[in-house]
């Protein structure tokens, strides 16, 4: 597994370097929300991405904070979710209006609390997980407006409880949508 992301993270270096020469880099802090596959419920993510992008292709390190991920009242089930992925960014920046299509990977961390009468039962859980969706850069040089839609699904997912949820097998997929504003250089 670890060779597989080493070889991964190389490969996504190798092909966003050519960009690097003419890049902007950028800082966009986000809001959005979780939806859609294995969520119990939309749910409110924070994050954000620094990175940098060129005419055609750039790289991003995005980190995704979801406080309530698991939280279902009738479930007696509470949990966090931690999305720290590394991606290829295809499609250029340029003045006005700038789409992208994104692929990476990396980390998601889940930590799920079965919450009980006399003691709760926590676990916590690292899986390797890839993203895959896209959005656009729309703005000016230095101030841009940026919202993209990705899906995220962690492999060999394990809730480390037993629960057996049916919405949690031995994957967690679910989509995520946002929307911030970014400083670019």
């Amino acid at each position: 597994m670890k060779r597989l992301l080493a070889s991964f993270l190389a490969g996504v270096a190798v092909l966003a370097v050519p960009a690097a020469a003419s890049a902007d880099g950028f800082l966009s802090p986000y809001i959005g929300v979780n939806f859609g596959g294995d969520t119990l419920k939309k749910t409110t993510v924070y994050g954000g991405a620094l990175g940098f992008v060129g005419k055609s292709a750039g790289f991003e390190f995005d980190f995704g904070y979801t406080p309530e991920f698991f939280a279902d009242d009738t479930l007696d089930v509470d949990g966090k979710l931690v999305t720290v992925m590394g991606n290829v960014l295809f499609g250029g920046r340029h003045a006005g209006f700038s789409p992208y299509f994104a692929l990476g990977g990396g980390l998601i961390r889940t930590k799920i609390t079965l919450l009980g009468d006399v003691a709760d039962l926590e676990a916590a859980k690292n899986s390797f997980g890839g993203n895959i969706g896209g959005g656009f850069f729309a703005g000016g040089k230095s101030v841009t407006v940026r919202a993209d839609v990705r899906y995220f699904r962690a492999f060999n997912f394990d809730d480390g409880l037993g629960l057996n949820l049916d919405v949690i097998e031995d994957t967690l997929g679910f989509w995520r949508g946002t929307v911030g504003v970014g400083l670019m250089w």
